[in-house]
Formats: structure tokens, C-alpha cells, sequence
């Protein structure tokens, strides 16, 4: 349980979150430490310092359970604590180090948080900062805002579209389409998550296709390649809409039916069977409380090979 709080089993979100709220103490250490007459009022930079020392120990608590919109959150409060410095300020100087400030939030809101939420935050963050930039009333002031508004926008669109086409190529099967193993274990365990916070079922089909390896003996392996594709092209016509279909690797495939229960699983299983272009042996399994990813397929592995076995010639089992 530990593990959970502090330690290596942290993901790299909860490590960068931890980083950008030290990041952040250090640059408003450094403020305090060369503070001067026309800077932000000491208990606007003490109060800061307090909402940053905050929000390391949530990040901290929170361990690897931190979630995308707990980072939204304190990406959101750094944005306003650069708006409220930009304003607060008579340093010209200072108001342009904030600024620099913006579009490393925002390329760290594109990595870490889902893309629409990345842009909605990055967006809102630079433009309360661009109207802090304006009260100084600064002509000066006006060419740097504009090229920080610019990067800001290059950074996040830029960044955005090659997270999106890196996170597709991590996650795909070159040869079906469908999702590959990392990908559809992610899945699963999103909607693990979903189930521990709202109680709403979860069902997985783990299935094996039968005799691809004496396909591939007689026809080679582009008629093995040409049978798994067929084979996801049937499945993906017969599930249900927000089904999630992976490749496990070789014959193996997982079905992801977030909302199903066993029942329904089982029903959706057997319509699957009827004109598949292959035969195969499933296995069913209903997330518990305290399933985790591997547990679950494990469960459902289980129970697709006591099919199989059942399924073998001579088995005296039914």
C-alpha cells in the first residue's frame, strides 16, 4: 500500500506533477529572496507558496491513484498564480519571465491530460495571463505577449497532433487495426477505475481462434493474416457501440464491454459465433472489487481454455 503513496511505482504524470509543483516553490523561493519594493506584496508570494506546497502533497498523497483531472486542476492553478504575479507586479522584467512561463505549462498539459482538455486549459491559462499583461497598459509589452501567445498555440497544436499519431501507432495492431496489447490493457484498466468510483460493471471476452497455425501451414502466412483480419472485421460488426476490441498477440483477442454483466456478455458471445469466418473458444469474465488488469484476464484466460479443452477431440468433458 505504500507503494501507492510514495515510491517507484509512481507513473511519470504523478513524477512530472511532482517536478512542476517544486519547480514552482523554487521560482517563488527565488522571488522572495530578491524581492524588492516594486514586486508582488510578500503574503501574495507566501500565500502562493502555500497553494504550491499544497498541491505537492496532494500530488504526493494522491501517488499513483492521480488523476488527469487532479494534474487539470493544479495546471489551472498555475496559470492563475502567473496571472495574479503578472498583475501584481510593476517589473517589466518580472511580467516577462512569467510570461516564458505559459508555454511550458502548456506543452505539459498536452502530454500528460487528454487533448481537449490539454487545449481548454492551456487556452484559458494564457489568455487570464494576457489580460494581467494588459492593465499594465505597456505598449512595450505588446510584442512579447503576442510572440508568447504564439508559442502557446504552435506548442499545443503542434505537440497535440504528434502525441495523438504517436499515441494511435503505440497503441494499434499493424495488421487488424484493432487495439494491440498495450492498448487494450489501458482500456481495462480506465475502466477498472470507472468501476471502483461509480460501481457500474465491467465484462471481458478473452477469445482464441482455432487452427491458425494449420492455416498458416497450408496457405502460408498471408492466408493467416488474411483469417485474423477477416476475423476482427466480423467482431467489430457484431459488438455492441463503446465495445473495445484488442489483439492480444498471435490467435489471441480480448473483448472490453464496459456496462455488461456476465449475462449480457455471454448473449453478445454467442451472437458473435453465428457466421464467424473462423471458430474459436471464449472465455468470460466479470470484473470484482478488487480485480486489477491482470487479474481479470487471467480469469477470463481461465475459462477460454477450459473451453478449448472441452472443445478437443476425444474430451470425455461436455
Amino acid at each position: 500500500m505504500l507503494r501507492k503513496v510514495v515510491g517507484p511505482g509512481w507513473p511519470a504524470m504523478t513524477w512530472a506533477t511532482v517536478l512542476l509543483a517544486l519547480t514552482a516553490l523554487c521560482m517563488l523561493a527565488l522571488t522572495l529572496l530578491t524581492w524588492e519594493p516594486d514586486n508582488n506584496p510578500r503574503w501574495l508570494l507566501w500565500l502562493l507558496v502555500l497553494a504550491a506546497l499544497g498541491g505537492l502533497a496532494w500530488t504526493v498523497v494522491r501517488g499513483a491513484l492521480l488523476e488527469p483531472r487532479d494534474v487539470a486542476l493544479l495546471v489551472s492553478l498555475c496559470f492563475v498564480a502567473l496571472a495574479v504575479l503578472t498583475w501584481g507586479t510593476e517589473r517589466q522584467i518580472a511580467v516577462l519571465a512569467n510570461g516564458t512561463s505559459t508555454p511550458t505549462l502548456a506543452v505539459f498539459a498536452v502530454w500528460f491530460l487528454p487533448l481537449s482538455l490539454a487545449r481548454v486549459v492551456s487556452y484559458l491559462g494564457t489568455a487570464l495571463w494576457v489580460l494581467a499583461v494588459a492593465t499594465h497598459e505597456d505598449p512595450q509589452m505588446l510584442g512579447p505577449t503576442v510572440a508568447v501567445v504564439v508559442q502557446v498555440l504552435v506548442g499545443t497544436e503542434v505537440l497535440g497532433r504528434l502525441r495523438v499519431r504517436l499515441d494511435r501507432l503505440a497503441r494499434t495492431d499493424q495488421l487488424t487495426g484493432a487495439l494491440n496489447r498495450w492498448g487494450v490493457q489501458g482500456v481495462v484498466d480506465a475502466h477498472l477505475a470507472r468501476r471502483r468510483r461509480l460501481g457500474t460493471p465491467l465484462t471481458v471476452l478473452a477469445l482464441d481462434v482455432d487452427d491458425l497455425r494449420a492455416v498458416n501451414t497450408l496457405g502460408g502466412h498471408a492466408a493467416g493474416d488474411r483469417l485474423l483480419t477477416s476475423v476482427v472485421e466480423h467482431l467489430r460488426a457484431g459488438l455492441r457501440e463503446g465495445d473495445v476490441l484488442g489483439r492480444l498477440g498471435g490467435d489471441e483477442f480480448l473483448v472490453v464491454m464496459p456496462g455488461a454483466d456476465h449475462g449480457v456478455a455471454d448473449v453478445v458471445a454467442r451472437r458473435l459465433q453465428v457466421g464467424a469466418p473462423a471458430s474459436w473458444s471464449c472465455g468470460v469474465a466479470q470484473a470484482r472489487a478488487d480485480d486489477d488488469v491482470a487479474s481479470l484476464l487471467a480469469r477470463a484466460d481461465d475459462r477460454m481454455y477450459a473451453q478449448k479443452q472441452r472443445r478437443r477431440p476425444g474430451s470425455d468433458q461436455t
